[in-house]
C-alpha cells in the first residue's frame, strides 16, 4: 500500500475500528450485567468476588468507549485534512486514557504506565 492510499484510508478505517470496539465495548457490557446477576444469587465470599470482577468489566467497557471517541474524533478531522488531536483527546472521558494517548502524540520518551487501579478516574455503580 501507498503513502497516499494509507492517508485515503485513514479515516474510514479508523471508522471501522471504533464500531468494532463499540461492538467489543456491548459484549462487555452484556457479561458485565450476567455477572451483577450472579453476584445477586450469591451471599458471602463469591459475591463479594462477582461484584469485583463486574467492577473490573465496567472499567474495560468504559476504556473502549474512550477510545471509540478518540477514533471518531480522529476520524472526523482526518477527512478534513485538519487536524487537532488535543480538541479530539479533550472528548475523551477517561483522563489517564487521554493523558497516555497524548504522550505519545507529542512523542514524549516516557510513556506513562497504565493505569493500575487508582487512575483518579471515578467508577459509579
Amino acid at each position: 500500500m501507498r503513502p497516499g492510499q494509507v492517508a485515503v484510508l485513514a479515516p474510514p478505517l479508523l471508522s471501522a475500528l471504533a464500531a468494532e470496539i463499540d461492538h467489543a465495548g456491548d459484549l462487555c457490557a452484556r457479561l458485565e450485567e450476567l455477572v451483577a446477576r450472579l453476584a445477586a444469587a450469591v451471599d458471602g465470599e463469591p459475591r463479594a468476588l462477582a461484584l469485583s470482577e463486574a467492577q473490573t468489566l465496567d472499567v474495560l467497557t468504559q476504556h473502549l468507549a474512550s477510545l471509540s471517541v478518540f477514533m471518531r474524533g480522529l476520524s472526523g478531522q482526518l477527512a478534513t485534512r485538519s487536524v487537532d488531536a488535543d480538541a479530539v483527546l479533550e472528548q475523551v472521558p477517561l483522563s489517564d486514557l487521554a493523558g497516555r494517548l497524548r504522550a505519545v502524540l507529542n512523542n514524549v520518551s516516557q510513556i506513562p504506565p497504565a493505569p493500575d487501579g487508582a487512575s483518579g478516574d471515578l467508577d459509579l455503580f
